[in-house]
């Protein structure tokens, strides 16, 4: 056997012992960010907003957001689901 063939077979049973022992298991077992709460509050409504539509929607409180030119919705699962229209262009 060459040089360059016993360092081969050496990384490779170092390798094996490594990874039969559980060597790197942490990184495959690391839980992922969990997303930033959504603003639950949601923000103060302007003297120009649309009537609220509701209470609560699907168990959730309906909020005023003032993305999209503004509308109300809710929050689930991190994503803001609108129940009402853009009141400035009244569309999507």
């Amino acid at each position: 056997m060459t040089i360059k063939s016993t360092f081969s077979v050496a990384a490779i049973t170092a390798g094996l012992t490594a990874a039969a022992l559980g060597f790197g298991a942490a990184a495959a077992t690391a839980q992922p960010t969990p997303p930033p709460p959504p603003p639950a509050q949601g923000e103060p409504v302007p003297a120009w907003a649309p009537r609220k539509p509701a209470e609560f929607w699907a168990g959730q409180p309906v909020v005023w957001t003032s993305a999209w030119g503004g509308r109300w919705g809710v929050w689930i699962n991190g994503g803001f689901i609108p129940l009402s229209k853009n009141p400035v262009t009244n569309g999507g």
